[in-house]
C-alpha cells in the first residue's frame, strides 16, 4: 500500500502590523475629512442662513439692495486706504463690486488680516515682551569700515521695523539639500543639555517623523524641556491621528497654531509658515524644509525635492529662539520668562557686553563670521517686511541677484524692481520648479515671464523636479535664506522667518549651491512662450488678477 503524501497550503494571514497600519489609516480618514466635513458643513449652514434671511427680507429687496451697496463702498475704501500692494487690492475689489454683500464678508474674514481688540492687545504684549527679549544678548559689534552704505541701511531698516537686531560672532552653515541639513538637526538635537523647540507649518507621517520624535523624546526622557507647536490647516489634511499622543507619551508639549474653528474666523488666513528648531538657545535651524518624507526625498511626489537649510550656532541662533517663544506665548496664553532660556548666564552677559565695548573698531579682514540678522515677518502689521528686503537687497546689487523660490507670483511693484534691477546692468536669474506641486499657481508663474524676460531676467526651470528653497543672493556678500515665497501669501498673509546675511561662510556655499543648480536647470527662452494656446493665456490672465487671494 502506498504512502499518501499530503501538502499544507500555507496562508499568510494578516499580521497585528498590517492590522494596526489599516485601521491607523482608516482613525486618520475618519478623523481628517470627518472634521473637515464638519466645519464644511458649518460653513454651509452660514452661508445658508445669509441666504435665507435674504430672502426671507425680499420684500425690503430695496434696502437690501441699498444695504450691499453701502457695504461694499465702505470695504472698498478700507481695502484702497490700507497698506497692501496695489494688485492685492485689485484682486480683491473684483470681487467685492461683483458680490458685494458675500465679496465684503469674505474679504474682512480672509482678506483683511485684522485681529479683534483682544487679539491685537495679546499681540502686542507678546511682541513688546519679545522685543526686550532681544536687548538681553549684548549688542553685535558692528562694522565701521569696508560696509556698503546699502548694507548698512538695510539692517538699519530691519532693526527699525522688526526689532530684530544684527548679530555678529555667530557661525552659519547652509546645507543645499533637506536630507543633508535634516541630518545635521537631529545631530544638534541629540547634543541639547537645556531645551528643544520645534515650529514648523506641516507635520506628516513617515521616516523624517519617526527619526525627529524619537531624538526629541531622547531628550524629554532626559528631563529637557521638548516643545513643539504646528500650524493646524498646513497640517490638517497630514498629521497623523496619533500625533499629539507619541508627543505627549515622549514627554513633549505640543500645541497647535492657529486652530481652524468651525466658522469664520478673523486670522483664518493668518497661518504660521514658519520652520524653526531651537537648540538651548546657542544653535538654531531655519529653511524651507517641513516634516514630511518629501523634503529628505524618503519619498517622490514631484521628482527631485530641493530643499535648503540655514544652521546658525552662536548669538544669532538667540532671535529665533525668541521668535518661537513669543508664538508659544500667543499661542499657550501662557507667560515666558524669555531670561531663563538664556544660553548665557548674567555675568557673562556682563563680561561679553563689556569686551563689546572695549574692541577697536573692525577693519576689512577681521570679522570671518559676518553679521547675522533673523527677523519675523508677521501679517499684523502696515509693511510686508520680507517683500521690503528683497527690495532692498535688490538695490544695493552691483553684479548679480539670483533667486530661488517655488511660487513666483508677484505685485507690480515687485516686478518693476526685478526689471529695473535687471535694467539696469545686474544679471538677475530666478529658479523655479520644473515639476510645479500646484498646476493653477505655476500657470499664474508663467504668466509673469514674458515682462520679466524682455527685461533681461534669465529665468530657470529645476529639471530634475520640485525647488521649494526660498532664498536670494545678491553679488557673493549678501544674502537671505528662510521661509519667505515670492508670493502674495508670505508677502502679507502669513507668519514668516527669515535670517538676512553679510559675509557670511553660508553665502559662499549658497554660491556654490546656485551655480550647482543652475548646471541642471533649465533656461526658458522667448520662443518657448510662442507655442501658447488663446484657452490658456486667458487662463493666466485670470488667474494673475486673483493669484493674490490663492
Amino acid at each position: 500500500m502506498g504512502t499518501m503524501t499530503s501538502t499544507a497550503v500555507h496562508t499568510t494571514p494578516t499580521t497585528d502590523v498590517q492590522r494596526a497600519a489599516k485601521h491607523s489609516a482608516l482613525r486618520r480618514w475618519a478623523t481628517t475629512w470627518g472634521r473637515a466635513g464638519i466645519i464644511a458643513a458649518a460653513f454651509g449652514v452660514q452661508m445658508v442662513i445669509l441666504i435665507a434671511a435674504l430672502t426671507f427680507l425680499a420684500e425690503w429687496s430695496s434696502a437690501i439692495l441699498a444695504f450691499q451697496s453701502i457695504l461694499a463702498f465702505v470695504v472698498m475704501l478700507f481695502i484702497l486706504n490700507g497698506s497692501r500692494e496695489t494688485t492685492y487690492k485689485l484682486a480683491w475689489i473684483i470681487p467685492v463690486l461683483t458680490l458685494p454683500l458675500l465679496g465684503s464678508v469674505f474679504y474682512l474674514f480672509y482678506g483683511a488680516a485684522v485681529m479683534t481688540k483682544s487679539q491685537r492687545a495679546r499681540f502686542d504684549a507678546a511682541t513688546d515682551r519679545a522685543r526686550d527679549a532681544l536687548t538681553l544678548l549684548p549688542p553685535a559689534n558692528l562694522p565701521t569700515i569696508d560696509v556698503p552704505s546699502p548694507v548698512q541701511r538695510q539692517f538699519t531698516y530691519l532693526k527699525a521695523t522688526s526689532h530684530y537686531r544684527v548679530f555678529d560672532d555667530t557661525d552659519t552653515a547652509y546645507y543645499p539639500v533637506g536630507e543633508l541639513g535634516f541630518d545635521a538637526m537631529i545631530e544638534a538635537i541629540g547634543k541639547a543639555k537645556n531645551y528643544v523647540f520645534a515650529e514648523y507649518f506641516i507635520v506628516d507621517g513617515g521616516k523624517m517623523l519617526d527619526r525627529l520624535i524619537t531624538a526629541l523624546g531622547a531628550k524629554a526622557a532626559e528631563g529637557l524641556d521638548v516643545r513643539f507647536m504646528y500650524d493646524d490647516l498646513g497640517s490638517f489634511f497630514t498629521l497623523p491621528v496619533d500625533f499629539k499622543q507619541r508627543c505627549e507619551t515622549a514627554g513633549i508639549a505640543v500645541i497647535p497654531v492657529n486652530p481652524v474653528g468651525l466658522g469664520f474666523t478673523i486670522t483664518f488666513q493668518n497661518r504660521d509658515h514658519r520652520k524653526i528648531l531651537c537648540i538651548d538657545g546657542e544653535v538654531a535651524f531655519t529653511g524651507g524644509i517641513n516634516i514630511a518624507d518629501e523634503y529628505i526625498n524618503e519619498i517622490v511626489r514631484f521628482g527631485h525635492w530641493k530643499d535648503t537649510v540655514l544652521r546658525l550656532d552662536g548669538p544669532g541662533a538667540w532671535g529665533l529662539t525668541v521668535m518661537f517663544l513669543q508664538m508659544w506665548e500667543l499661542t499657550s496664553r501662557s507667560h515666558v520668562d524669555y531670561a531663563s532660556f538664556l544660553p548665557v548666564s548674567p555675568e557673562q552677559i556682563e563680561a561679553s557686553a563689556q569686551e563689546h565695548d572695549s574692541r577697536l573698531p573692525i577693519v576689512a579682514g577681521t570679522q570671518p563670521k559676518g553679521l547675522v540678522a533673523p527677523f519675523d515677518d508677521t501679517p499684523f502689521d502696515d509693511i510686508s517686511l520680507g517683500s521690503d528686503s528683497y527690495k532692498h537687497m535688490m538695490q544695493a546689487a552691483t553684479r548679480s541677484v539670483d533667486i530661488f523660490t517655488p511660487y513666483l507670483v508677484l505685485s507690480d511693484s515687485m516686478v518693476d524692481q526685478l526689471r529695473a534691477t535687471a535694467q539696469s546692468g545686474i544679471q538677475v536669474r530666478i529658479v523655479v520648479p520644473g515639476i510645479p506641486d500646484k498646476w493653477y499657481v505655476s500657470l499664474a508663474t508663467h504668466s509673469y515671464y514674458r515682462p520679466l524676460m524682455e527685461a533681461g531676467i534669465e529665468v530657470y526651470e529645476y529639471t530634475p523636479g520640485f525647488i521649494h528653497a526660498k532664498s536670494m543672493l545678491v553679488d557673493d556678500h549678501l544674502g537671505m535664506v528662510g521661509t519667505i515665497n515670492f508670493d502674495f501669501r508670505s508677502f502679507y498673509l502669513h507668519q514668516e522667518c527669515a535670517v538676512w546675511m553679510h559675509d557670511t561662510a553660508a553665502l559662499a556655499e549658497l554660491r556654490a549651491d546656485v551655480e550647482d543648480t543652475l548646471a541642471v536647470s533649465r533656461r526658458i527662452t522667448l520662443e518657448d512662450l510662442t507655442d501658447t494656446t488663446m484657452v490658456k493665456r486667458l487662463l493666466q490672465a485670470v488667474l494673475r488678477v486673483f493669484a493674490p487671494l490663492m
